[in-house]
Parts: structure tokens; C-alpha cells; sequence
């Protein structure tokens, strides 16, 4: 089947609305290839316009430049989608990405023009009666130049030895995610350090704004900046060296301060950068996964705090770690974090809201990282199929891992009730592992 035209293209997607997959698999790919994690798209491919499988380096509706990428959706509350999983592009070559220039790489030249076909994913359902709902066309050229940015970044990251390193969280819309069977590696060429194999990706978080945006109807607005820490620290850079509490009668005269807000830093957040809504009306932020935190820390980057995440619930913990969202979570987000000075020159503890603006740090993190997170998941699922609290990662029983499950809350019976489905615990970083990964991240001064 031949388009000539993209009109052509969409009059025939228009067709495939409300069919399921069972119903379009021509070959019977469903049931031969079960392995295959990229097989709805070849029985979308095959079984409905009638292409043969191939792997072409060329677009799959090469005549009109248009690339079929297939991908599910989640119903959320509300009957809100959300997109469930990244969508993968093609496998980095360390030894060959070195030399391709981003304007001739497969990344762009194949993949400019998207046609996105949703179909609904159900936990327990066979994927034969997963039903599709809905299409759209999507051009990449309008945010080209942060995908180059991206890929600029991870081609000089390999170029300089460090494609063991690379980590999604780096980049904006353009990850570089792990790929084949979990601890797979291949060789790079200017180290000897064997590095985790990873194939370019449109990032989960991306592809959840690009999904909102056309279902919403709401065009998002372009920034002029590359990245969201240059954006953020645009915002707060002239409060560098300020008090918090000066820093909010500066902002907000009216505000009337009879003590200090217990979230004074959340409350600066807001007024000065935006609240999450507010940043999702920006490009750079409706498209990607960036977490803005504050935390006071001494002037060497130690921080004073522990860093903690938003509530746990029990159902968190019902798929594999490789399966979960918060293994997706800490390979696709950007953590920035507002560094506040929390002790003054005779080291003593500056009060909230004496606290000093001071830097921001850009953190991300590593593969290996990552794998350590997936054991103090997988420890807390053993907790809870055991229902043994005494088995779940506190601070106190494990002093060397990154990650730990601390209460939050009610601390009184916390991991009780966490037991009995209520949200009273949280993940949480240790203070040795953030001040190393502060020490190391790109800081912004």
C-alpha cells in the first residue's frame, strides 16, 4: 500500500479506530512471536497497510517521510491517558556515533514525521484485544533542536569515555535508555570500561506530553533555553546570596509573616519558577520528567537533610522492578535540586527561612545506580509478600545502600498502615549518597 500523500496516510488510520489487534493479525504474529516486545507494531504494519516486515533503515511510509510507531496508553483518573512506556528509535552504536553528525544520524532522518497509534493497555487482558483508540501525526522538526541538544550531549559523553555513565536523566526528550537483557554491556571506544547497551529513545515523560497535548487540544509554549536548569536558574539566580525569608518579602510584600512557614522553600518555588501546572504549559517541562527540590546544605555540598519522594502505596510494589514505573521514574527524571546554605561560619544550623540561596545541582543517575534502587524495591516487596516489617530497607538497618524506605507522616505505626494500604512511607535517599552525587553533578553557580 502506497501513500502519496499524508492526507492519504491519515484517511486510512482513520480505518484501524476501534479494531483490535487479534482482528487486524493478517500473519498470525501474535502468536508466533510472543517474545517480541515491538510485535503490535509489526501486526499494525503487516495487518493492516499490508507492508512486509523488514528493517529498513528508511522510514516505514518512506515516500512521505512518515515513521509508524505504535505505543499504549494507561486510563488514569479522571479518564485522563497516559502514555505507558518510552518508545524506542534505534541502537546506539558507540563505536559509529562518534562520527555521525546529528543532521545525517538515523535519529532525525527517519524519524521527523511520527504517526502515533494508541491503543489502550489493561493489566491481566491479552494484548489480541487490546482496542485502539486513537492516532496522531506528530513532527518532531518543532523540537529538533532540543533533540540535537540531546544528542550532542550523549555523542560527546561516548567521545569522551564515558558512554558507561549515560544515564536518561542527562537529556530532555531524547533518552539513551538500557537495552536487551538486564546487566547486557558492549564495548566503547575510548575506554576500556565495559558500558550498559542502550538504543536511542523518545522518552515516557515526552511521549505522555505529546499524548496530553493532542487529546487537550493545547498547543504548549516554546522556551528559547536548551535546558530546564538554565531556565530554572534563570528564574532565581538574582536571590542569590538572600535570606529565604528576605527572598519572600521581596516576591510577595502583601504576605504577612507572623513566623516562619514550615514551607517556606515549597512556597518560594511556587511563586518564583511556577507550580507544576504552571511548568507544564512550557515545552521543556510538559514533555519531560524534571523534579524541582530544594534542600539546605553546608558549603561543601554536604546536605544537612535526607532527600525524600512523594508518598508510597503497597500497590506500588505489585510488578517487577524491571516492569515498574519507579525503575522508569529514576531512569527518565531530572532531579534539581535549590541548595540553600544551612550552617553558618561557626557551623551552626541556620533556622528555616534564615537559610541562603546559593546553587542549583542538576542530578541524575547511572545504570548501576539504578540496580541498586531495584534491590531496596525488590526488598521492600519481599516485606510486604512476607507481610514481615522487620525484613523492609530502613536507614537504620541499612547503612550502605542509596535508597531506603523511611515513614512519612505519621510516624507512629507508619509502616503499619503502609502495610494496610495507606500512603504513610517514602523512598528516600541517604545523606552520603546525595553528597556524592552533588559533588559530582553539574552545579550551577
Amino acid at each position: 500500500m502506497k501513500f502519496q500523500s499524508i492526507e492519504e496516510l491519515l484517511n486510512k488510520t482513520k480505518e484501524i479506530l476501534g479494531k483490535t489487534f487479534g482482528e487486524i493479525d493478517k500473519q498470525g504474529l501474535l502468536q508466533t512471536k510472543t517474545q517480541d516486545k515491538g510485535i503490535l507494531g509489526k501486526v499494525v504494519e503487516t495487518g493492516f497497510y499490508g507492508y512486509p516486515l523488514n528493517n529498513l533503515a528508511q522510514a516505514d511510509f518512506e515516500y512521505i517521510g512518515v515513521e509508524l510507531k505504535v505505543s499504549g496508553f494507561k486510563t488514569l483518573k479522571k479518564a485522563r491517558w497516559s502514555a505507558k512506556e518510552r518508545i524506542s528509535l534505534s541502537q546506539i552504536n558507540y563505536n559509529s556515533i562518534v562520527h555521525e553528525p546529528f543532521e545525517f544520524s538515523s535519529v532525525i532522518t527517519k524519524n521527523r514525521k511520527l504517526l502515533f497509534v494508541w491503543y489502550e493497555y489493561i493489566d491481566g487482558v491479552n494484548q489480541k484485544d487490546f482496542i485502539i483508540h486513537d492516532f496522531q501525526l506528530y513532527d518532531l522538526s518543532k523540537v529538533e533542536t532540543v533533540i540535537q541538544n540531546d544528542y550532542n550531549m550523549i555523542q560527546k559523553k561516548i567521545a569522551n569515555g564515558f558512554a558507561h555513565e549515560l544515564s536518561e536523566g542527562d537529556s530532555v526528550i531524547l533518552g539513551a535508555a538500557t537495552k536487551g537483557a538486564s546487566g547486557q554491556t558492549q564495548s566503547q571506544p575510548y575506554s576500556s570500561i565495559p558500558a550498559p547497551t542502550r538504543a536511542f529513545s523518545l522518552k515516557n515523560s515526552f511521549l505522555r506530553g505529546v499524548l496530553n497535548e493532542h487529546r487537550q487540544n493545547q498547543p504548549t509554549q516554546l522556551t528559547i533555553q536548551l535546558t530546564p536548569e538554565d531556565w530554572v536558574w534563570d528564574k532565581i539566580k538574582s536571590y542569590k546570596g538572600l535570606k529565604q525569608l528576605d527572598i519572600l518579602k521581596m516576591i510577595d510584600p502583601t504576605y504577612v509573616i507572623d513566623k516562619t512557614p514550615k514551607n517556606i522553600s515549597d512556597m518560594l518555588v511556587k511563586r518564583i519558577i511556577g507550580n507544576k501546572k504552571e511548568l507544564e504549559k512550557l515545552e521543556i517541562f510538559s514533555k519531560s520528567t524534571y523534579e524541582i527540590k530544594s534542600i539546605p546544605i553546608k558549603k561543601d555540598y554536604t546536605p544537612i537533610e535526607k532527600g525524600t519522594f512523594p508518598t508510597l502505596n503497597i500497590s506500588h510494589f505489585e510488578d517487577s522492578w524491571e516492569e515498574s514505573e519507579w525503575k522508569l521514574f529514576f531512569e527518565e527524571s531530572t532531579f534539581l535540586y535549590i541548595g540553600y546554605i544551612g550552617k553558618d561560619q561557626d557551623n551552626r544550623n541556620l533556622l528555616n527561612g534564615e537559610r541562603i540561596l546559593h546553587c542549583l545541582f542538576k542530578v541524575t543517575y547511572t545504570a548501576d545506580e539504578i540496580e541498586r534502587f531495584g534491590e531496596t524495591y525488590n526488598l521492600i516487596k519481599k516485606a510486604i509478600v512476607q507481610n514481615d516489617i522487620s525484613l523492609l530497607p530502613t536507614a537504620t538497618k541499612y547503612h550502605d545502600i542509596p535508597l531506603v524506605i523511611s515513614t512519612k507522616g505519621a510516624k507512629k505505626g507508619a509502616y503499619e498502615l503502609f502495610f494496610a494500604g495507606k500512603n504513610k512511607a517514602c523512598f528516600m535517599f541517604n545523606k552520603e549518597f546525595l553528597q556524592q552525587k552533588f559533588r559530582e553533578s553539574k552545579v550551577v553557580l
